[in-house]
Order: C-alpha cells, then sequence, then structure tokens
C-alpha cells in the first residue's frame, strides 16, 4: 500500500464536533470535569496525548481521529444519560444568546450566506472540510411544493453510531438558529444508513435473531420480541436539479447526474415488493419499541427505514418577516463563502499532515531509543554501568537468559536497576520488536492493580465507562516486567498464576477468556522464601517465577564501580544541569565510596545531580558533598588506602578514555586531543604520564 492510501484510510474529524460536546457538557449537563480526557487519547496507537487535552479538544481548528470523537460521544452519553445528547448539544451550540467564544469559520460561512436554502446547496462543501469520512449532497424538489432534502454517506469503514447520526442532525437543525428570522427547523431521517445490528451493539441487553426476511430485536433471556423489522427493496425517484445545485455538485458524489438529474431513494412503499436485480435491500420496521440500557435508550418507529446505503434528511422550517431581500449582496457571500471554504480545506490538510508528522516522528523517537538501548559498550550493557567482576558477570549472565523465554526473578535491594537488567533481558532477546511493559504492583490498590493487570470491561465497577485493555494484553508477543511483585494480594496472586501456567485470562467483569503470550520478569526487594514461609505469597507462584533467580549485589559490595558510575552521571547530567563540571575530585570520590548507599545506584546519581547544582567549580569537591556522606572528612584525614584507591579509579577511567580517543582517531594526537576537548601538549603530557606511546587498545 502507498503512503497516499495509508493515508486514505485514516479516519480524521475537525475539533468543531468534540468542541459542540464538550460546551455542552459544561454548561447544560455539568458533567464535563467527570470526563477522563487522557483516556480519549490512550486507545490510539502512535498518537500521543497533548498536554492539555481538553484546551485541544476545545481548540476548533485541531484535528482528532474519529476515534476519539466516537469515544468522547460515549462518554458524554453516559455522563449525561442521554443518547441523544449529541443532539441536544449541536442544537444548543449555535444559540447566539449562549455564545461564549469565538466564531468557527464554519459559523462565519453560515452568517455570510445568510440563508438555510444556501447553506445546504454547498453542505458537500462544509462536510469535506470538517471530516474527510463523510459525504453529504443536497437537491430541491418543486412538485409537491418547495422541498430541501440532504444524502448523508459515511464511509464503510466509518458506518455512523447513533450518536454520529444525532450529531449530523444536530448541526443541520442548529446553524439555522443563528438566523434571527428562523423560529425552527427539523431535519426528518426519512432513509437511515444506520445498521441495526450496530444499534443493538450498544445495547448490550438486547440481540438480534434473523428469520429470513424478519428481523427480531429481543431482550436477553426473553422470548418475545420488542421490535420487529422486515427486508424491503427500496424505491428510488428521480429528481430534476436546478443550475444552483449543479454548480455546487461535488466530485465524489452520493447519487451521480444524467442530464441535470439524479436518483435518490426514497421511503415510500413498493405497491408491490419485488425482487429486482437492480434493487438495493434495507429493513422497515413494522412493529416499533425501544430498547434501553441503564438511563440510555432509543426508540424504533414504525415505518422507519435502516441499513440502507445512505441516508435522507428532509427539512422543515418556519422564518419570522424579516426586513432584508434574499437577493442581497448575494453574489458578494457567495464569493466570499467560496475563499472561506477554500482556508477551511488548507487548515485541513496542514492539520492532518502535522498530526501524521508527530506520529511519525513519535515512532522513530521510539525506534531510536530501541536502537540505543541494544548498544553495548565496554562496562556498559544497556544503561548499566560496571566493570567489576559481579556487573561483568551479570552482563554475561542476562545476554544468555535473553537468548531463552523463561520466567524470571530478579530480587535486589531498592535502587540496584532492577527494572534495567528486565529491560536488558527484553531488549536482546526474540520479543525485543514487540513491546517492553513495567507494572508497579505495589502502587496500587487491589482493584485498580487487577484492572491495570488483566483490563476491565464496560459497567465492570464504578467509573469503568468503557472497555479497557490491561497490560498483559499490551505486552502481548513481548516482556511483562511485574515489579514488587512481593505486594501482590492472594487473590491477584491467584489470577496471575493462571496467566503465567495457562497464558490467558480474563478481563474483570468479563466473560471472555483471552489468550496471550507474553514473558514475565517480577522482581522484589523482599525476601519472597520468607514471605512464602509466613503464608503471605503462593509457593505455587513463587515457583513459577522462580524458574531462573538472578541476584543484584547492592552498590555498597561493589564500591570499585563507583567512579565510573559517578563519571556517566556527571556526562549525562551535563546537558541539563552544569555544562562547566568535568568530573570529581579524588577527595570526594574518597568519601563516595567510602559510603555504604542504602538507596543504591539510584541514590548515588541524586547525589551526584545534588552536587553539580551547587558546584562552584570544574571539579564536585568535598564541600560539594551531603552533610551524612561527607562525614566530617574535611576536619579529619582519610585513610590513605581509600584515596589511593579513588585516585587509581579516577586515573583509570582518564586513561581509558584517552586509549578510546587515540583508537577511534588512528593514534593522531591532534584529532584525539579535539575529540577529548583539550590542548595537544596535555594530551602529549597525559600520553607520557600512562605510557601510552604506541600502545594499542
Amino acid at each position: 500500500m502507498t503512503q497516499d492510501r495509508a493515508e486514505e484510510k485514516q479516519l480524521w474529524v475537525t475539533c468543531l464536533f468534540t468542541d459542540i460536546l464538550l460546551s455542552y457538557m459544561e454548561e447544560a449537563v455539568e458533567g464535563e470535569r467527570a470526563l477522563d480526557y487522557p483516556g480519549l487519547f490512550s486507545g490510539i496507537e502512535g498518537l500521543e496525548a497533548p498536554s492539555d487535552p481538553e484546551v485541544f479538544l476545545k481548540d476548533v481548528d485541531n484535528w482528532v481521529p474519529l476515534a476519539i470523537l466516537r469515544e468522547l460521544l460515549s462518554q458524554c452519553e453516559e455522563i449525561s444519560g442521554e443518547k441523544d445528547i449529541a443532539h441536544h448539544a449541536a442544537r444548543a451550540y449555535f444559540d447566539p444568546g449562549k455564545k461564549k467564544h469565538l466564531p468557527s469559520l464554519f459559523e462565519m460561512i453560515v452568517r455570510v450566506l445568510n440563508d438555510v436554502r444556501s447553506v445546504l446547496i454547498c453542505s458537500n462543501l462544509w462536510a469535506a472540510v470538517q471530516t474527510n469520512y463523510l459525504k453529504l449532497q443536497s437537491f430541491e424538489k418543486q412538485a409537491t411544493g418547495p422541498g430541501l432534502y440532504m444524502l448523508a454517506k459515511f464511509d464503510e469503514s466509518a458506518r455512523p453510531s447513533v450518536g454520529g447520526m444525532h450529531l449530523l442532525r444536530g448541526i443541520c437543525e442548529g446553524f439555522p438558529r443563528l438566523y434571527p428570522f428562523i423560529k425552527d427547523v427539523e431535519s426528518i431521517a426519512e432513509v437511515s444508513q444506520l445498521w441495526i445490528e450496530d444499534i443493538i451493539g450498544e445495547f448490550p441487553d438486547f440481540t438480534l435473531i434473523r428469520n429470513g426476511p424478519r428481523l427480531s430485536i429481543v431482550p436477553r433471556h426473553a422470548k418475545e420480541p420488542t421490535v420487529e423489522a422486515i427486508k424491503v427493496p427500496l424505491k428510488s425517484e428521480e429528481i430534476p436539479l436546478s443550475q444552483e445545485f449543479l454548480l455546487h455538485m461535488p466530485d465524489a458524489v452520493i447519487a451521480p447526474v444524467k442530464e441535470c438529474r439524479i436518483s435518490v431513494l426514497t421511503n415510500l412503499e413498493e405497491t408491490e415488493p419485488r425482487s429486482l436485480p437492480q434493487s438495493v435491500w434495507a429493513y422497515r420496521i413494522v412493529s416499533p419499541g425501544t430498547v434501553s440500557h441503564g438511563t440510555l435508550s432509543y426508540t424504533f418507529r414504525k415505518g422507519e427505514i435502516y441499513n440502507a446505503p445512505y441516508s435522507r434528511f428532509r427539512f422543515v422550517w418556519k422564518e419570522k418577516g424579516r426586513q432584508e431581500s434574499r437577493a442581497t449582496a448575494e453574489d458578494l457571500r457567495r464569493e466570499v463563502s467560496q475563499l472561506l471554504f477554500d482556508h477551511l480545506k488548507q487548515i485541513k490538510e496542514t492539520q492532518t499532515r502535522a498530526i501524521q508528522y508527530n506520529i511519525e516522528k513519535r515512532r522513530l523517537i521510539l525506534e531510536n531509543t530501541q536502537l540505543k538501548s541494544e548498544l553495548v559498550r565496554e562496562y556498559s550493557f544497556s544503561g548499566m554501568i560496571g566493570q567489576s567482576d559481579r556487573m561483568q558477570q551479570l552482563f554475561r549472565l542476562v545476554r544468555s537468559i535473553a537468548e531463552t523465554d523463561i520466567t524470571v526473578l530478579i530480587q535486589g535491594e531498592t535502587g540496584t536497576g532492577k527494572e534495567l537488567i528486565a529491560r536488558a533481558i527484553h531488549y536482546h532477546s526474540p520479543r525485543r520488536a514487540k513491546r517492553f511493559v513495567a507494572m508497579n504492583c505495589g502502587a496500587l490498590s487491589e482493584t485498580l492493580l487487577e484492572s491495570e493487570l488483566f483490563g476491565h470491561e464496560r459497567g465492570a465497577f464504578t467509573g469503568a465507562i468503557a472497555q479497557r485493555k490491561g497490560v498483559f494484553e499490551a505486552a502481548d508477543g513481548g516482556t511483562l516486567f511485574l515489579d514488587e511483585i512481593g505486594e501482590t494480594t492472594p487473590s491477584t496472586q491467584v489470577k496471575l498464576l493462571r496467566v503465567l501456567q495457562e497464558g490467558e485470562l480474563q478481563r474483570v467483569g468479563g466473560t471472555e477468556t483471552l489468550k496471550v503470550d507474553v514473558r514475565v520478569i517480577a522482581a522484589t526487594n523482599q525476601n519472597l522464601e520468607e514471605l512464602v514461609k509466613k503464608g503471605r505469597f503462593r509457593q505455587d507462584l513463587f515457583y513459577r517465577l522462580n524458574v531462573f533467580p538472578i541476584l543484584v549485589s547492592p552498590l555498597r559490595e561493589r564500591a570499585e564501580d563507583i567512579p565510573l558510575l559517578a563519571s556517566h552521571c556527571v556526562e549525562k547530567r551535563k546537558q541539563s544541569v552544569n555544562q562547566r563540571i568535568r568530573g570529581v575530585s579524588p577527595q570526594a570520590m574518597t568519601c563516595l565510596m567510602a559510603y555504604s548507599w542504602p538507596g543504591n545506584v539510584r541514590e548515588l546519581e541524586n547525589v551526584i545531580q545534588r552536587m553539580m547544582v551547587v558546584a562552584k567549580g570544574e571539579l564536585l569537591d568535598v564541600e560539594d558533598l551531603p552533610p551524612e556522606i561527607r562525614g566530617g572528612t574535611e576536619q579529619r584525614s582519610q585513610p590513605r588506602g581509600l584515596k589511593d584507591m579513588a585516585r587509581e579509579s579516577a586515573g583509570m577511567i582518564e586513561k581509558r578514555a584517552i586509549l578510546d580517543a587515540l583508537s577511534k582517531t588512528g593514534k593522531n594526537v591532534t584529532q584525539a586531543a579535539k575529540l577529548l576537548g583539550v590542548s595537544r601538549a596535555t594530551l602529549q603530557n597525559k600520553i607520557k604520564l600512562y605510557g601510552l606511546r604506541g600502545a594499542k587498545k
């Protein structure tokens, strides 16, 4: 598929529609604060939520995927308890007495045209600049008196929901409210593109039963149908078009024009229903009724047509007396409106390109991050730093484990880098092309944790306004890291055991069994064997997790790694904290290596960052250390062994950096000095000091 074809599959909608809903929720329903704004964006793969979703969705010049509008509609219906809230919201949005914001360009066009008929004639234009999945086409009937009609066709990939159709009707009935000479307007759906199957999909308490051409809507656990429909061929009628409608005919029409006429579907019944090769079939309601779920309901009325290839609306409105002539400045209005439509098209193209660019940029950033994580350097492995024998053994162990698919249990004190180890295993495994998902089991209550782990169905508990996938589903094919596994409750442990044993789960409040393929890596800073003895952790789950245990040494047991870690922290924070810092003094390094580091590497990183903030010189010195680490060393002499160790470690780092620079520049001293940021004379002195002449890396 070409890039152009791929972009065509993306369904976008202007934020005029989201602003319509949010404004009504805020002013009329008072439920706007209950909306889950970040949740609206969470289900859109590759789309990063804006920093302020509410402000973004209320900016009518922005564009969002159609899925966001659908989720917003669902939330608004749930909170308000009204299935037709979109219809009310759209009508109210155009009430001049309640407007508190600048008009959108669509409203400006409507005001300039100053006539319902003129706006409907160019309906194809305002559909094209507000969405990329909806077509509108208007026509006029004169035979039985003036009558304006509009056809609406949603793309097959964007089949309309009840809320979507209510929103369209509401906008059509709402924009005439901008005119002071309009008393009322109504749009009547004579034929609907809504599928009965899609409507019932929004009401889980009902099911569909087909019996030949008859369709019955039956409550679950009941036998008698609430609504019945029958499949019928639709009749069509020929409509002559005036020059005005021909001038504004869209390129992609719903009803093709032939000799200044179009053939459109009608709700009139065939006197003798018959099946013809060219027949268009739909369902006519023969037994009306109402379906409901909680406070939400939808009524099927007798004679209504559903499952048609497009919708047909008839417009009826009443006008008051008005002084302005309809012909006044008619040409000027049309010209200005065309300019505004052209401007709207440009906004649409710019916005969709910007969104596509942001999605592509984010994808590239994620890929780049993955690639960086897979780079292996000397004394560094997937973000872990260490030159000690213990760390080198750990690196070799991680490489070996990564080639397998076994479950791993990482044990170690807080701050030792257990998540880094889990990431290293994932990004060096055959699963690296899939997601790595991390979950802190100790940060949530039991109910929220189970919802996060296994997902939940809509209505499973208070606040569950939509179906949500859990992290097990999100990590399908990849790796799930469960940190603080010892904090889980017995109930959660039972469900975790089932996933590990059977590879299947059920969402909270659901009955469907879902299969998942996930590698689990667990971590804890507790002694799980002791927890098993005390009855706080299931023994069978412990055995399932402890297939391959890894014990991470605390920093105090590998003090020789501290100089390398400190140097790494300085380089990492230079750009954001203090660019002039070039290292740690030997005296300060002595103190760092003598400290016990109860918070391990995480504590060391925080200390280095704090030192860089308060440092006055180019080296982090003793006076920059926190008091608990400094320990009064400025008043007393230090053990010679620790001083020597610090100097030796610092020198080893400097020597290694010089060797790296000489290797990269083919032993060109001048180029190596530039790479290191020192003068050629300084580098020559260092080479002489370390006896590196002629040395090979």
